[in-house]
């Protein structure tokens, strides 16, 4: 049998996703020809490793105009429609799906022995007033007789340019079907869904709205906007496709986290590190800085670096000379290497890191740590989180370490909540949303081709304390800010400041260069209900008699407290009793 697979794709980042390529793998031994058609610019690395891989034998690099049904119009251009008459078999499909969830050669298979069946698709649409009854365009398979078919040929290449969606739509995926059929050719689908109880839906577009039907009905892709629209079951969609099929749903995880922001509620249960085989780190550059300030803690961390199997260089940070001389001493005692910087008691943990560019941006990977205390409440906060976040990211760092080996999307991983931020609330929304100005600030500043406003943030994941390994480009923007200590305020550090942005922005930083991020679990288990007991905290219905302007616009906020509120009252109170009046 011969076949031709005309393939779309399209990335807003112009890069080729990692679902594509395993898809195009899948995908390539039942075709005799792959002609890749991309509306992206898409760099020579990326055209180079399709190529090597085999994944097509030809390449279509064009503007995204047209949309799909242009793309695919110009690859029948490239083939020559007087060639198209050669192929038993042609398939238009695009990037817009995840799959094939099984085996899509059985499905080949038993439409093509289906004589009765002209050209088949996986998903159609009913008839409504603004259209016919039609298959949905994401992968439609045109069979023979439909391909040397005189309508089958007026209609492709009659295709315009349209720039409008909606027009496409219209006159092009509703009329593909419409055209055929009027022509006598006969149709089917995987999943006919015309027949289908749709009274409890939006929409009766089963592909986007339903994605369990989808599944039920063994359709073997599934649309990346189903899993985007649906987020509030996709978490048990992703669990449905792992227990149901052989797919592999991490690609859906990265691709998610990568189009839209990496934190979604959806995905954060996909991002703990898994468990996976050992591998070898001979050859991998390894560094680890060491912010030292607390010098009476710097035996504990040594203890905990011998945890590591690999070798490592360590760079040793400290504020003063004389801090600097115990450090040496202790290390000569612990038969330790470390090159010693004094940096200053500016910038906490994160400008002394920073200010190590020229060293660290020569390795692989980049462990971060520092002696983190809390005076206050030392025990119960500050001990319980240093020593938390030692269980997370440094005694399992063999593991973190194999797994950013394994997967080149990983840029760097963080800790999981510490359990005093789970007993109490002291990150909250009021809080984070005065330091998001600061972070919208430092990503302007960093140039970052992706678009984020941290104003619309609610809250934001980050490893607490900046504890993180990870891979230098990933952070490399932020390290080529070249900040000073003129950029860093003196101690005491004042609340949301620079430190407390740069602590935020670390998963973001790395989404934004296309790497992901994975989460080390904390292996203190504390029930869910604890967090939904602190977050449904009702507050009191008697007026505060104490009022934090600190977390409510500072002198702003109380402004607004004093004057603003009272007006709106006062506005209020005369509008309800006007209208009481007139009624």
């Amino acid at each position: 049998m011969k076949r031709l697979l005309l393939y779309v794709h399209f990335n807003k980042y112009n890069r080729v996703s990692s679902h594509v390529y395993y898809q195009l793998t899948q995908m390539r031994p039942l075709f005799s020809r792959v002609v890749f058609i991309t509306n992206s610019h898409l760099s020579q690395e990326d055209q180079e490793k399709l190529q090597k891989q085999h994944l097509m034998d030809d390449f279509i690099q064009r503007e995204n105009i047209g949309f799909d049904f242009a793309a695919w119009r110009d690859g029948m251009n490239h083939i020559g429609f007087d060639n198209l008459d050669t192929y038993d078999v042609i398939t238009v499909m695009n990037d817009t799906c995840f799959g094939p969830l099984w085996d899509i050669k059985d499905y080949y298979l038993s439409y093509e022995k289906r004589d009765a069946v002209d050209f088949w698709g996986l998903t159609n649409n009913r008839a409504t007033k603004q259209f016919k009854e039609h298959i949905q365009s994401y992968f439609i398979t045109f069979k023979q007789a439909v391909i040397r078919s005189e309508a089958f040929h007026d209609f492709w290449e009659n295709i315009q340019n349209y720039t409008d969606v909606q027009r496409v739509i219209d006159e092009y995926e509703t009329q593909v079907t419409t055209t055929l059929l009027d022509a006598g050719f006969k149709y089917d689908a995987v999943f006919d869904t015309t027949q289908e109880d749709a009274s409890y839906m939006l929409h009766a577009d089963f592909s986007y709205y339903n994605p369990t039907a989808i599944l039920n009905h063994r359709v073997p892709f599934i649309k990346v906007k189903a899993i985007d629209n649906n987020q509030h079951i996709t978490p048990y969609l992703l669990n449905d496709i792992q227990r149901i099929s052989d797919y592999p749903i991490d690609l859906i995880v990265s691709h998610m986290s990568e189009i839209n922001y990496p934190d979604f509620r959806y995905l954060l249960g996909h991002k703990y590190i898994k468990e996976g085989e050992a591998v070898d780190l001979t050859n991998q550059k390894i560094a680890v800085h060491f912010h030292v300030f607390y010098v009476d803690l710097l035996e504990e961390f040594l203890t905990a670096f011998k945890q590591f199997h690999f070798s490592y260089d360590l760079f040793i940070t400290t504020d003063s000379d004389d801090k600097k001389a115990e450090i040496e001493k202790i290390l000569t005692a612990e038969t330790q290497e470390a090159q010693v910087f004094v940096t200053g008691n500016i910038g906490r943990d994160v400008l002394p890191m920073l200010k190590l560019k020229k060293y660290l941006s020569a390795y692989d990977y980049v462990g971060h740590f520092h002696t983190k205390k809390s005076k206050e409440a030392d025990f119960w906060a500050g001990q319980s989180w240093r020593e938390e976040l030692i269980d997370m990211l440094i005694k399992p760092a063999d593991h973190i370490l194999a797994e950013l080996q394994r997967n080149p999307k990983i840029g760097l991983v963080i800790a999981d909540m510490p359990t005093f931020f789970r007993y109490n609330k002291i990150v909250d929304a009021w809080n984070e949303h005065l330091i998001a100005p600061e972070m919208n600030k430092l990503w302007h500043e960093m140039g970052l081709a992706k678009t984020i406003d941290f104003n619309a943030f609610h809250t934001f994941v980050m490893s607490y304390g900046t504890y993180v390994w990870f891979k230098y480009d990933a952070l490399k923007p932020l390290f080529d800010l070249d900040l000073t200590d003129q950029d860093v305020p003196a101690e005491p550090l004042p609340q949301n400041s620079i430190l407390h942005a740069i602590e935020r922005l670390l998963i973001y930083i790395a989404w934004a260069e296309h790497y992901d991020f994975r989460i080390s679990k904390n292996p203190v288990d504390l029930t869910p209900f604890i967090d939904n007991k602190l977050l449904n905290e009702r507050g009191s219905a008697a007026p505060n008699t104490y009022v934090d302007f600190n977390h409510m616009g500072g002198i702003k906020g109380a402004f607004k407290y004093i004057f603003v509120g009272p007006a709106r009252a006062m506005k209020y109170i005369i509008k309800r009793s006007l209208q009481k009046m007139k009624s």
